[in-house]
């Protein structure tokens, strides 16, 4: 890595706007992971015990204005002490392809760089299946993009015609991804004549919208239906599950509870995940309402208050069911860690259970950026429609998953 004319070293966070294949720091800012170094920092502080000394301040400086060499040496030492296999994640090959995509504007490079630290992290995951897809929706990206700039370099399409543009990218969406061909097909018609008053029409401009939101959740869908699969397959390998027991979906239960009741601007993705909890403390024979529920949130007592325990905990947890005064990410924790150990710690793992809500948070997420965006009442109506896709997604790669690995086996 270089300084720049200033002398000055900056991490710029690499983000290309693409649909089909998002950045990791979008992926990370939806699931409330760190996104750039500057908040990895701290999180790797904590994991490993080991403090960096470099003030906050010029911590904030590595993405804006760039930090000296004095602090890049306190951050080199620093990684040093780390266990991490440092030398092994500087992997040439994997640095070759990063740096291709990269210059082409493809964020297949930096998943190219994600899946080669999680194949030194661990010989067995729960999440193998989903790194199995993000590599090769990453390869086929990078070829895409790839594809499109040499098209453009040599005058067949114009990169300011998007319809030419996405004549290009249609057989890559085709062949890779689960959206519908009639959605392919009516986004077609709209890119090919987006002024076409038909398409301003309530009727026309729907389905252009519901088009437009398949293509938006095909990354999303997918990359959860692998992740599910692989928790499935993970037990199992374990010894945890069954082998012959079914590979069954929890997000599905939540996504059809929340797309039942997404009119009501109160509902939440989040808050159809808390149920499912509900629903696993039911199966243990547990209480299980939802005052059962909130008191395994944490609560800092401070000073008198006519409030009980009880009621503050149950507070907490309807905002948290209706997207409010969401917790912070040691909260969050502290709330699966309490209910986890209800359920006597054994079946049920911690960050299985974060990463359920974190996956149910970035929905929300996403939706509430097509209702900013949109102002318009017809997008609550077509986003219930295009979540409820998200079963067959499960049930299309577990198929594919559970077939390749009987043939491997």
């Amino acid at each position: 890595m270089k300084p720049n004319g200033d002398g000055k070293f900056i991490f710029k966070t690499m983000n290309f706007e693409s649909i089909f294949l998002p950045s990791p720091a979008d992926v990370c800012r939806l699931l409330g992971l760190p996104d750039n170094i500057v908040k990895m920092i701290p999180a790797l502080e904590e994991h490993y015990a080991q403090p960096l000394n470099v003030s906050r301040s010029s911590l904030a400086e590595i993405t804006r204005s760039g930090v000296g060499m004095p602090t890049m040496n306190k951050l080199s030492n620093w990684m040093k002490k780390l266990p991490i296999p440092m030398k092994r994640l500087i992997h040439m090959p994997t640095m070759l392809k990063t740096y291709r995509a990269m210059r082409v504007g493809s964020n297949a490079g930096l998943w190219y760089s994600a899946s080669n630290g999680f194949s030194l992290a661990s010989n067995d995951s729960e999440l193998i299946s989903l790194f199995d897809f993000i590599s090769m929706r990453a390869e086929a990206d990078y070829k895409m993009v790839k594809g499109i700039k040499h098209l453009v370099r040599k005058g067949v399409i114009d990169k300011n015609d998007s319809n030419e543009v996405w004549q290009a990218l249609l057989t890559t969406w085709q062949k890779c991804s689960l959206v519908p061909a009639e959605q392919l097909a009516c986004y077609s018609l709209y890119a090919a004549s987006p002024d076409d008053p038909i398409l301003t029409n309530e009727l026309e401009g729907t389905a252009v919208l519901k088009a437009v939101f398949h293509l938006v959740f095909d990354f999303y869908f997918s990359a959860i239906a692998h992740f599910e699969v692989g928790i499935s397959l993970y037990y199992m390998r374990c010894g945890a599950k069954d082998v012959s027991e079914q590979h069954r979906s929890l997000f599905s239960s939540a996504i059809h509870t929340f797309s039942i009741a997404i009119a009501d601007e109160r509902c939440s993705c989040f808050g159809a995940m808390l149920n499912e909890l509900r629903t696993i403390l039911a199966k243990k024979e547990l209480v299980s309402g939802w005052r059962a529920l909130a008191s395994y949130i944490d609560i800092e007592e401070s000073g008198q208050s006519m409030e009980t325990l009880a009621d503050k905990q149950y507070r907490q947890l309807k905002d948290w069911r209706n997207g409010m005064n969401m917790p912070s990410a040691h909260k969050l924790r502290q709330f699966a860690s309490n209910f986890v150990r209800e359920l006597g710690g054994g079946e049920v793992d911690v960050n299985l259970v974060l990463d359920y809500l974190r996956i149910a948070n970035g929905i929300d997420t996403l939706v509430a950026r097509f209702l900013e965006q949109g102002k318009d009442e017809r997008v609550i109506a077509i986003i219930a429609e295009v979540l409820t896709e998200y079963p067959r997604y499960f049930e299309h790669y577990k198929q594919i998953i559970t077939t390749k690995g009987a043939q491997k086996a």
